[in-house]
């Protein structure tokens, strides 16, 4: 338990910090946006094509893990939907919590399992974005399309194209393809990426940290307690309760788990304003859950024994 406390203290040491860069306008407004944009088409698209690539798993198959994964996505999905009269929301409301519970935020995730695993650890959670970034975005599309204030929105055709553009998508892919066809990167290239991807955790975590909406965490109410109970307790505890149901080992459960602790993801408020979401109340969940994970990932940690 203590070694998990001693992991993730300075994830969210680089969160505050990025906090604190930002409301001390330093280097400047302009520069967050750049950074995260870095981040997400450079930074991390590296460190994903350079672990896929090399992926070596052993005696470890990723089979068991992706299939409770899958799972875990629908039921929460599923879920959230079974629970909307008790949210007392109106649909586009319904969208950002529908988001805030099953979004997770890969850069936080990214930054939990390099200091906690590495290594291995690296490569199954990157293997496990590849079958979730896909899947979660088309039912926030779908959701997003029925839910949402649609004279605010772009067309769903819109949005499936833009998913098949993206960047951590077509890394996946890239990495997965490289690994199978035996294909070596060249010499010359291969610290590029190393060196590239090691800049996707740190960079990552400052971003989210300037992210954070303080003023807008304050309005919310029911929908963000539902959104963040669900995404930080329920959500952890379904995919545990799978893992053990599935018979998965011990590193496999560790990587599940972490998934599920993740806060949500920021990107939801991006597709909330582009889709006629409630984009005002998906920062406000962003940011409790984000605050909330504190609490939560060590307690959930201590509370399934890993």
């Amino acid at each position: 338990m203590f070694s998990i406390i001693l992991a993730i203290i300075p994830i969210f040491l680089l969160i505050a910090i990025g906090t604190g860069l930002k409301r001390g306008n330093f280097p400047g407004d302009a520069f967050w946006p750049l950074a995260d944009k870095m981040t997400y088409f450079i930074f991390f698209p590296a460190l994903l094509v350079d672990n896929l690539a090399h992926a070596h798993l052993g005696n470890l198959d990723p089979t068991g893990m992706l299939g409770a994964l899958l799972i875990a996505l629908i039921v929460q999905a599923a879920l959230v939907y079974a629970l909307r009269p008790l949210m007392n929301v109106d649909g586009p409301a319904f969208t950002s919590v529908f988001q805030g519970a099953v979004r997770f935020n890969t850069f936080v995730g990214l930054g939990a399992v390099t200091a906690l695993e590495g290594g291995t650890g690296v490569t199954l959670f990157a293997v496990a974005i590849a079958l979730a970034i896909p899947t979660l975005n088309v039912m926030c599309v779908l959701t997003l399309a029925r839910y949402g204030d649609h004279g605010q929105g772009t067309t769903l055709k819109a949005q499936l194209l833009f998913l098949a553009k993206n960047p951590l998508i077509i890394a996946c892919l890239l990495g997965i393809a490289l690994n199978f066809c035996g294909i070596t990167i060249p010499a010359g290239i291969e610290p590029v990426l190393k060196m590239l991807g090691s800049m996707a955790a740190p960079m990552g975590l400052l971003t989210v940290g300037a992210g954070l909406q303080w003023h807008a965490a304050r309005s919310g109410g029911r929908a963000i307690g539902f959104a963040c109970v669900l995404k930080l307790l329920v959500y952890p505890a379904l995919l545990f309760g799978l893992s053990r149901l599935w018979s998965l080992g011990p590193l496999e459960t560790k990587i599940l788990i972490l998934w599920g602790t993740m806060p949500t993801a920021s990107s939801s408020y991006i597709l909330a304003r582009q889709m006629g979401g409630d984009a005002p109340l998906a920062a406000a969940i962003v940011t409790v859950c984000t605050l909330l994970a504190f609490i939560t990932v060590p307690a959930v940690f201590l509370l399934v024994g890993i």
